[in-house]
């Protein structure tokens, strides 16, 4: 055999680091795997228990920070940081509403005076998440595109 028979070649191997491919970042596409399976195991855990529900929160979380990846630099860009930091809000004010309501009708009395106001704040802290996400992938795409144009 000769070397170049012996020798492993790369078949579809990712580029080396700092050259744009317009792939999705390995560290990314592993994010939005692991977040993407927890959202249907909450969802099927959801009714029998708290954590259930919050695991699928925090599945969205992951795959709505892998969505916001950068093609320049790091790909953790500042949106991901952005849509990450909502989404870590969300994930707390939903278990601290939830928290608040179960206490509520353990101990048979009202839901707290404070428990709309959870509620409000994860809505919010969820349409900052969503929108960050949105912008994030519309000007990655802009910039792809610009980036195309520029090179004809």
């Amino acid at each position: 055999m000769t070397a170049d028979q012996d020798t492993p070649r790369a078949t579809g191997a990712a580029p080396a680091a700092g050259v744009p491919s317009g792939r999705m970042p390995l560290g990314a596409r592993r994010l939005a795997m692991i977040g993407g399976l927890c959202i249907p195991v909450g969802l099927v855990a959801g009714p029998y228990i708290l954590g259930g529900q919050l695991l699928a929160i925090a599945g969205v979380v992951m795959v709505a920070a892998a969505l916001s990846y950068s093609v320049e630099g790091p790909w953790f860009s500042r949106w991901s940081w952005i849509v990450t930091a909502a989404g870590v809000l969300w994930l707390a004010a939903t278990a601290a509403y939830w928290g608040s309501l179960i206490f509520a009708a353990d101990a048979s009395t009202q839901a707290p005076a404070f428990a709309p106001a959870l509620f409000t704040v994860g809505l919010v802290c969820f349409g900052i998440m969503a929108l960050s996400t949105v912008v994030a992938m519309t000007l990655r795409a802009v910039r792809a595109r610009s980036r195309r144009a520029a090179a004809v």
